[in-house]
């Protein structure tokens, strides 16, 4: 067991057995010394992103130390049929606490650290931006790269570029128009993807709460790495990348660029596009919640263009391409004077 080891665990970048080896070890008395080393010497080394005193590392291992001691006496007794359902789901509850006590610490702080590890001797003021529902933005940074944000997508950026790299963090989609520099990469962060460039146009689109990647280029070259792929990938004038964590796919295609660009003109291109795709963008299109009543209607292909069509219309025009039929449930006042956003649920037809 090592140092980045654990720093790997705490990130949550291990797999469930990895994961548990690691708890086990942090378990044993014999290593309490070792294993506060390390958490302190973590600690201090990102203590730049981290606000705070540092946490009672000997309360805390003792506090796991004892939740697992817990455990290894509710595994020596026979569960009878007297123990309660409530016995049962607090002794359940503790086996969770067990393995989450040490990361629920950290991980409040850790996106900071990765974002502040690369330029820890400069001090970065950052900016975000959030397009609303509809809306379209475009941003010019720094080094003069232009970006167009589609909506409901957040750009943090620093005023600044550090010395070394240009770094900005995205989720949503995102059209780059990166100024060339081999000396200093542009780099995208996203929770599920890492996009690294010198300098090139592309399109990302990668909302966070959709579990999908899909990178587009348009000119130029990109490297694309991840947790969620076995190695570094990189790709082409002409082709996309696609992540799908939903059905565990990772794919690369020849497409037009173009087509996945359309949205800055206010366009919306399908061609050949699994309709569980073409839903999700057309949701936030239209700031409303499509739903598709069944997985099957996931993989229906659709082709059509969308530009300035209301709601409605769109609606119709996919019930005339496809075999479909759509419900639509009005908006609600709720308890807080907010209003739910409009929902259509898409059900298979027989034709």
């Amino acid at each position: 067991m090592n140092k980045d080891l654990l720093l790997q665990y705490l990130s949550g970048k291990l797999d469930k057995q990895a994961a548990r080896e690691v708890v086990s070890w942090m378990a044993l008395p014999e290593n309490e010394l070792l294993v506060r080393s390390y958490l302190t010497e973590i600690w201090e080394e990102n203590r730049v992103a981290i606000k705070g005193p540092a946490p009672d590392f000997d309360s805390m291992l003792h506090s796991i130390h004892r939740r697992i001691d817990l455990l290894d006496e509710e595994s020596s007794e026979k569960i009878s049929g007297k123990r309660s359902r409530s016995q049962r789901f607090i002794n359940g509850f503790r086996k969770i606490a067990a393995i989450l006590f040490i990361p629920l610490l950290f991980i409040t702080g850790w996106w900071s650290v990765r974002q502040y590890q690369s330029s820890r001797s400069e001090k970065l003021t950052y900016r975000e931006i959030f397009t609303k529902p509809g809306c379209i933005t475009k941003v010019e940074l720094a080094d003069g790269t232009q970006v167009w944000l589609n909506d409901g997508t957040r750009l943090r950026y620093p005023v600044k570029f550090a010395r070394k790299e240009r770094k900005v963090f995205v989720d949503g989609e995102a059209y780059f128009k990166v100024t060339h520099n081999t000396k200093r990469p542009f780099i995208v962060e996203n929770p599920l993807m890492i996009t690294t460039v010198t300098g090139t146009e592309f399109n990302l689109n990668a909302y966070s709460q959709d579990k999908y990647f899909e990178a587009t280029l348009t000119r130029g070259h990109i490297s694309l790495t991840s947790d969620h792929i076995d190695k570094g990938v990189d790709i082409k004038p002409g082709q996309q990348a696609r992540l799908n964590l939903e059905n565990k796919t990772f794919t690369i295609n020849k497409v037009n660029p173009m087509q996945y660009a359309a949205w800055r003109d206010g366009k919306l291109i399908f061609v050949d596009e699994k309709l569980g795709i073409a839903v999700k963008k057309l949701s936030r299109w239209y700031n409303v919640n499509i739903i598709l009543a069944n997985e099957a209607l996931k993989e229906m292909p659709i082709t059509a263009t969308f530009q300035k069509e209301q709601l409605m219309q769109t609606l119709n025009l996919l019930k005339k391409a496809l075999p479909i039929r759509y419900e639509v449930t009005a908006e609600k006042q709720q308890a807080d004077q907010t209003y739910t956003r409009k929902q259509i649920k898409i059900y298979a037809t027989q034709r």
